[in-house]
C-alpha cells in the first residue's frame, strides 16, 4: 500500500519544476513499460501495478522494485485522465550529444512545439525513419511531460532529445545544412540527394519558425499543396518532410 507520502511524490512529478528537482520522470501503460523494462539505458525507482498485471509479466520483472496496489491506488497515482494498469518512476536518461553523427546525418530541431502530443508523435516518426536525435529549441514541452512519454509510444527510449536553444544551435553546428520548413520553401520531393542530410527546423503549431531561426536559416523546404487548406498539422509535416528527406 502507498503511503500519502509516496502518493504526492508521484503526483508531483506531472510538473515540470518537480521532476527537474527529482530527476525522475513517471510512465504509464503496458507497451512502454514494457520497452523500458527490456531497455538497458533506463533505471527504474519502482513499479507499481495491478495485481493481475504483476502475476502475467512476474518473468520480465527481474529484479525491478515492484509495488502491488489496487485499482483505485493507480487512479490517485496516475497522471494521465484514465489510469492504466501499471505506472513506473524512473530516472531521466542522460544521453551523448554525437556531433559527427548530426553533421553526417539527418536530424529534427523543434522550434517552440507546444503540444506534448506532437512532440511525442515526432519522436515516433524519428523513432520509425531511424533518426537519432531530436534537438528540443526554446519554448518546446518537456520530454518528459507525461503525454509526451504516452504519445512517444517507447520511442523516447531509442531516440536521444536534447534542449538546444536557438542561438547554441548555430553555434554548435555552422557548418551543417539547416533547413527550415515553411510553404515557400523548395518542394522537399525535388532535392537532390546531398541536400537530404542535416537539420530540418519545425515551427511551433500557431506561429510557424520564430523570426530569430527565419534570420539565421538559409536553406528552406516545403510540401506541395493539391487542395485548400492552409497548413498541416506540425506532427503530420514532420512525417511527410522525413519521408522526403529519407527517400
Amino acid at each position: 500500500m502507498f503511503s500519502k507520502a509516496k502518493v504526492k511524490y508521484v503526483q508531483s512529478l506531472g510538473r515540470k519544476k518537480h521532476r527537474q528537482r527529482y530527476d525522475k520522470f513517471v510512465a504509464e501503460g503496458t507497451k512502454i513499460i514494457e520497452e523500458m523494462l527490456l531497455s538497458p539505458n533506463i533505471e527504474i525507482e519502482f513499479l507499481a501495478g495491478s495485481v493481475e498485471w504483476l502475476s502475467k509479466h512476474q518473468k520480465k520483472l527481474g529484479k525491478t522494485p515492484s509495488i502491488e496496489v489496487s485499482q483505485r491506488e493507480l487512479e490517485q497515482l496516475s497522471l494521465l485522465k484514465n489510469a492504466n494498469d501499471v505506472l513506473v518512476v524512473a530516472s531521466q536518461l542522460k544521453p551523448d550529444l554525437d556531433k559527427e553523427c548530426i553533421q553526417n546525418d539527418l536530424t529534427i530541431y523543434l522550434d517552440a512545439i507546444q503540444d506534448p502530443g506532437n512532440l511525442g508523435t515526432i519522436i515516433r516518426i524519428a523513432d520509425w525513419f531511424g533518426i537519432k536525435y531530436v534537438l528540443l529549441g526554446t519554448g518546446t514541452v518537456d520530454l518528459y511531460n507525461p503525454k509526451v512519454i504516452q504519445a512517444s509510444m517507447g520511442a523516447f527510449l531509442r531516440v536521444s532529445c536534447f534542449e538546444m536553444p536557438q542561438e547554441e544551435l548555430f553555434d554548435t553546428f555552422p557548418e551543417v545544412r539547416i533547413m527550415g520548413a515553411d510553404l515557400q520553401g523548395e518542394n522537399v520531393f525535388g532535392l537532390p540527394k546531398q541536400d537530404k542530410k542535416g537539420i530540418v527546423v519545425i515551427g511551433n503549431e500557431g506561429n510557424g519558425i520564430s523570426p530569430f531561426m527565419r534570420d539565421k536559416i538559409k536553406n528552406w523546404v516545403s510540401i506541395p499543396s493539391y487542395g485548400g487548406s492552409e497548413s498541416l498539422n506540425a506532427s503530420v509535416a514532420t512525417g511527410i518532410i522525413c519521408a522526403a528527406l529519407r527517400n
